[in-house]
C-alpha cells in the first residue's frame, strides 16, 4: 500500500496536472521573454538547478515562488496556471 502523496508503485511521485501546466507554461513564457534560466536566477536569486527542476515538473513550488517567477517573465501568474495545450491539440 502506498503511504506517500502521489507516489506510484515504483516510488516515483506523480506530477499534478496543475504543477505540470505551470512548469510548461513558465518555460514557454521564459523563452518568449528571451530569458535564460541563468538570467532568471539573477533576477530572482533562485538556483538554476531548481529552476530546471521546476520547468520539468520535478520540483514542487509554492504559490509565492510561482508569483516571483511570473513577475520575472512579465506575465500574470494566472496565465501560467492555465492547462497547457500541445501544439497539435
Amino acid at each position: 500500500m502506498n503511504e506517500g502523496h502521489g507516489a506510484n508503485d515504483h516510488g516515483h511521485t506523480d506530477v499534478s496536472p496543475g504543477r505540470l501546466s505551470f512548469s510548461k507554461n513558465f518555460r514557454i513564457a521564459r523563452k518568449k521573454a528571451g530569458l535564460t534560466q541563468l538570467q532568471i536566477r539573477e533576477l530572482t536569486g533562485f538556483s538554476q538547478a531548481w529552476l530546471s527542476e521546476v520547468e520539468t515538473g520535478k520540483s514542487t513550488i509554492s504559490l509565492d515562488n510561482m508569483h516571483v517567477l511570473a513577475h520575472a517573465v512579465g506575465v500574470p501568474l494566472w496565465t501560467l496556471l492555465l492547462p497547457h495545450k500541445e501544439p497539435d491539440e
